[in-house]
């Protein structure tokens, strides 16, 4: 066994020293340790080729942003950072609507220009830009994307209604109906007294509904898993329905409550309006809902707010909702770039795009022609992503599996070959069952996770699972406690993984992590020093735990935001826009992703391996600087050293060891040194025209002679280059 030696000193260079004062106006005594690169040839921890797995997200934008995004400048400086692959992300199913990928196509009612709607596989001029269509019948107040829309269940117009997704229905799942049951969650805000409700049903309609209240926590939503559990109303079922208004007394005396969930079974198959469609008399509609209590008189004293906009009606979560929508639904205040525009604009660099298809508000008829017309334009397309964020949707996992697999059926019938994965989790951290019917899992794993795999293999022979996706955002309020939060952070990639694997998924399912970033919120950790620490930490992380890709979020030119809560501003960004869109500033993001992709790997490409590597002993601080070994095709060592620590400075002495002595060894020849951290960088808040007021690319040194002690200054991020002896 070769062992590469890197032992701690006490000697702090002056570059440490200067970052310490920076960050906190005095120095502190340097820490010390040992870390210990294992190399055992044929024993890499993981192997691949650095230029085909790290790659970066394409997202959908605001009116009028694609265009300025994509301009040559632009698209110069996004591939400087050296990222390989892209994955297009899909805003259109963040925001509850339906995708017209291609502007051409085709309604189910082509009278009215409504229905369901299948893009045209071909296109004569290029697709430049694509639009999402707003459901009508949306049954969820908030959404993920612009958040623009509102409810139809508490919209106080009894014309308008929720509608479920009519292929959940056993005509398209093939399952009993009883699989998928449908529901609905009403916050009410606050807890309050109920004992009755009234249900303005639509058609089709439930023969059979159940209504429950939540007893427990009532000071959280109730999607922020509360502690608690669903109990029944006394009088909360509902075996004989015949839709119309229902007016239901729950209990003789009222229940205190802030959430009430009502579970919906047996369609009545019946529908409104006449046009044909098979659809529209598959699922379940529901009006208006009323909950509250009823006085002597039979008067109801509704707890419900009722009205046409997400901040004006109490919040409702919906199981599904069905795709229908008209030609005047479309959405103009989000576009998503169009196929021909990312796949001409070189940011793939040739590179297979992973591409989503949209499955929770789209038709399986829509899927399969935008794999024909990818094929057609012969752009290389290896891998689909099926939908966006099912956890985020609050998706039922057994109905998220029934469209998996209709949607999965229509892609191969156009591609036997085409690789399918999912879910696009929003986090990699366990999904809460909290909403969902309760049920056991076959092996008693009550996750989101186990009960979708476990509706996955009877039904697919564990086939159709191509690769398992999910999004990395550990930190949900990004304003606080960055130091803390920095530190654990390789900890909680890694126990989340190892959740993946208790909850079923085999190691033969490779994991891809279709974004990253410090949090999906702005905040001001994501433009200083902390984004690009964590970005670099999470690549070497996932490498090392086995990950297979890894996309950064936030490639495109942006701007500051600052989310409600929060009085300071930030954004996921490489580069900081300026009014036009054009990159003005380069973020240390970065600089760190072109550490990794142009300095840490080589840039030439070609097979690397990551051999495992440690510090010790593990004392006061040692989980807070990560090490990533690479043995380059170039038959170099590079070692990426992050350090955390906000206080303290690591001297090191680089030494290779052999397992036949005990003695170190310096590097033999030249080494290449890359530093980068506070003297290179330095932020100015000034709310939405905040910028950089040091904005310089990592220090660089050749040394002829390699050095025996290098610093690696609090807040910052080192590349070693050398050959061994």
């Amino acid at each position: 066994m070769i062992g590469w030696t890197v032992r701690a000193g006490l000697h702090a260079t002056l570059f440490g020293l200067v970052q310490s004062a920076v960050a906190h106006g005095q120095s502190t005594p340097p820490r010390t340790g040992t870390v210990i690169v294992d190399y055992i040839p044929g024993h890499a921890l993981h192997t691949f080729r650095p230029e085909q797995v790290l790659g970066a997200a394409l997202d959908g934008h605001a009116r009028g942003e694609i265009a300025a995004i994509y301009t040559p400048a632009n698209r110069a400086a996004m591939n400087s950072a050296g990222l390989g692959p892209v994955t297009y992300r899909l805003r259109t199913e963040l925001a509850i609507e339906a995708w017209h990928w291609n502007p051409r196509g085709r309604w189910s009612d082509p009278v009215h220009h409504q229905g369901y709607w299948i893009s045209n596989d071909s296109s004569a001029e290029p697709i430049e830009v694509s639009y999402g269509y707003r459901l009508p019948r949306r049954g969820r107040t908030l959404d993920d994307g612009n958040n623009d829309g509102y409810s139809r269940v508490d919209d106080g117009d009894t014309a308008t209604f929720w509608k479920t997704n009519p292929y959940l229905d056993p005509r398209y799942t093939g399952d009993r109906e009883s699989v998928h049951p449908q529901w609905l969650v009403v916050d009410l805000g606050a807890s309050g007294p109920v004992n009755a409700a009234r249900l303005d049903w639509g058609e089709p309609y439930p023969r059979r509904y159940l209504l429950d209240f939540w007893e427990g926590d009532q000071s959280v939503p109730i999607d922020r898993s509360p502690v608690g559990r669903w109990r029944r109303f006394p009088n909360g079922e509902v075996v004989d329905g015949h839709g119309g208004d229902a007016e239901l007394p729950l209990a003789d005396h009222p229940v205190n409550t802030r959430f009430v969930r009502v579970t919906l079974f047996e369609s009545s198959h019946t529908a409104a309006g006449g046009n044909g469609d098979p659809r529209d008399s598959l699922g379940f509609a529901l009006r208006e809902i009323r909950l509250g209590t009823l006085d002597s008189a039979g008067h109801l004293y509704d707890l419900v707010r009722h009205g046409r906009a997400a901040d004006r009606q109490s919040q409702i979560l919906v199981s599904s909702t069905d795709p229908w929508h008209r030609k005047n639904d479309l959405d103009p205040n989000v576009e998503q770039p169009g196929f021909d525009r990312v796949f001409k604009s070189g940011l793939s660099h040739g590179l297979p795009v992973l591409i989503p298809v949209p499955i929770l508000f789209d038709i399986p008829e829509n899927a399969a022609a935008e794999l024909r017309f990818l094929r057609l334009r012969n752009y290389p397309v290896e891998r689909i992503e099926m939908g966006e964020e099912p956890d985020g949707q609050r998706v039922t996992p057994e109905d998220y599996g029934a469209l998996y697999l209709q949607f999965g059926r229509a892609l191969h019938a156009v591609d036997p070959w085409v690789t399918l994965g999912g879910p696009a989790w929003q986090t990699a951290l366990n999904a809460s069952l909290t909403l969902w019917p309760d049920r056991p899992t076959h092996d008693g794993r009550p996750t989101w996770l186990g009960r979708f795999l476990d509706y996955l293999e009877p039904r697919s022979q564990g086939r159709e699972l191509g690769f398992f996706s999910f999004e990395w955002y550990p930190f949900d309020d990004p304003c606080n406690a960055t130091d803390a939060r920095l530190g654990r952070a390789p900890a909680l990639l890694t126990e989340a993984l190892a959740g993946l694997r208790a909850a079923g998924l085999s190691d033969s399912v490779p994991w891809i992590m279709t974004e990253y970033g410090y949090s999906a919120y702005a905040g001001p950790p994501e433009v200083e020093l902390p984004g690009a620490l964590f970005n670099t930490d999470v690549v070497g992380t996932f490498l090392s735990l086995g990950g297979a890709e890894a996309y950064l979020y936030g490639y495109e030119p942006g701007s500051l935001l600052r989310e409600p809560g929060c009085r300071q501003w930030g954004n996921n960004m490489l580069f900081l826009a300026d009014e036009d869109g054009q990159v003005r500033y380069r973020m240390p993001t970065y600089y760190a992703a072109r550490l990794v992709m142009r300095v840490w790997a080589d840039s030439m490409g070609g097979v690397h391996e990551l051999y495992p590597a440690r510090l010790e002993p593990g004392g006061p601080g040692a989980d807070l600087v990560s090490v990533f070994a690479l043995r380059r095709p170039d038959t170099q060592w590079s070692l990426l050293f992050v350090n955390r620590d906000p206080t303290h400075v690591w001297s090191i002495s680089p030494e290779i060891r052999t397992g036949l002595s005990p003695n170190g060894r310096p590097l033999s020849g030249p080494a290449e040194l890359w530093q980068y951290g506070m003297p290179q960088y330095r932020w100015r808040s000034d709310g939405a025209r905040g910028r950089p007021t040091r904005d310089e690319p990592p220090t660089h040194r050749t040394l002829s002679i390699p050095p025996r002690r290098l610093s690696l200054a609090p807040y910052s991020i080192t590349v070693l280059v050398g050959r061994s002896p």
